[in-house]
């Protein structure tokens, strides 16, 4: 035909297709795609990614092949529990009664519930019985400290029985002190009068008495604390200090008043040393220049 017998160009002798495998190291051979020959369940079985598997879930099963077991009876595997079966006895049934050896009722002698249990498994209760004391014995048991609150004075002994001692005089018990007891003389009188009217004893009025207000000069006598009028001004007593409670009412009062303190200028030196003297500036006190003719032309000099 016309086709097959066309010249070859003599330009693309040489060159390769960029489709298919490539001979040439440097050029890579693309991958390519063709239609598969496998059959469809044989590419169900293929693992692609945990989503496409989880879509696919149950295409690899058997199908509706599985043999299911009954739940009654005997049960084959292992992780099914086998329920017990019941069925009729065979055993011959019990003979005539009267003929066994089994007792019949009331020949078990049970014990009562009340009064000692002769079992160890049983607990005996406690028995509760008529007391034999007297009421008098009974009253003196001590049972709570509240309720013998209530027989306080009952056992103490009535009126008139405790021989009290009397305050007055010496004092037999020793918690208590005896008082100084006072009592007529009975030593004898004078028998001359004009004794009693001798230099030697002491009129009326002869003796000194001291007072119990003021100072005392006795040594055995104490002297109270006098109380007097204070001297002072009251400009004085308002700066004694009393509490700090009571100089809190006072604050401002010792300070001097409006105009009296001499404030500082803030401007030149400063006297306080806790104040910062700032930098000052002044007019200077120098001469001016004495000859003010030189020789620099004046105005008008040069020709413009």
């Amino acid at each position: 035909m016309e086709f097959s017998k066309r010249r070859e160009d003599p330009s693309v002798k040489g060159l390769r297709s960029g489709f298919g495998h490539q001979v040439r190291s440097n050029s890579p051979s693309n991958p390519s795609i063709g239609f598969g020959s496998s059959v469809r369940d044989a590419s169900l079985h293929q693992y692609l990614s945990p989503e496409h598997a989880k879509a696919m879930s149950g295409n690899n099963s058997q199908g509706p092949v599985y043999k299911v077991y009954s739940s009654m009876g005997q049960q084959p595997e292992s992780t099914a529990a086998y329920p017990g079966t019941m069925t009729f006895g065979t055993a011959q049934r019990l003979p005539k009664p009267g003929k066994s050896g089994v007792p019949g009722p009331g020949h078990y002698k049970t014990s009562p519930a009340l009064g000692e249990q002769k079992e160890s498994k049983r607990s005996t209760s406690p028995r509760a019985v008529f007391g034999t004391a007297t009421r008098a014995g009974q009253e003196k048991v001590y049972l709570d400290g509240e309720l013998m609150k209530t027989y306080y004075g009952k056992e103490s002994a009535p009126p008139g029985s405790y021989n009290v001692p009397g305050a007055l005089g010496r004092q037999v018990a020793s918690t208590k002190e005896s008082a100084p007891g006072i009592k007529i003389g009975t030593s004898l009188r004078a028998l001359d009068y004009t004794v009693m009217r001798s230099k030697d004893m002491p009129g009326a009025g002869q003796y000194n008495t001291y007072r119990a207000v003021g100072k005392q000069p006795l040594s055995s006598k104490k002297t109270l604390p006098a109380h007097s009028f204070g001297k002072s001004t009251r400009d004085a007593s308002k700066k004694t200090f009393i509490s700090k409670q009571h100089e809190k009412q006072a604050y401002g009062i010792g300070s001097p008043g409006p105009g009296t303190a001499k404030p500082y200028t803030s401007s030149g030196s400063q006297q306080l040393s806790t104040k910062h003297t700032n930098p000052t500036w002044g007019f200077g006190t120098s001469k001016r220049l004495k000859d003010y003719n030189n020789d620099a032309p004046g105005p008008g000099t040069y020709y413009a």
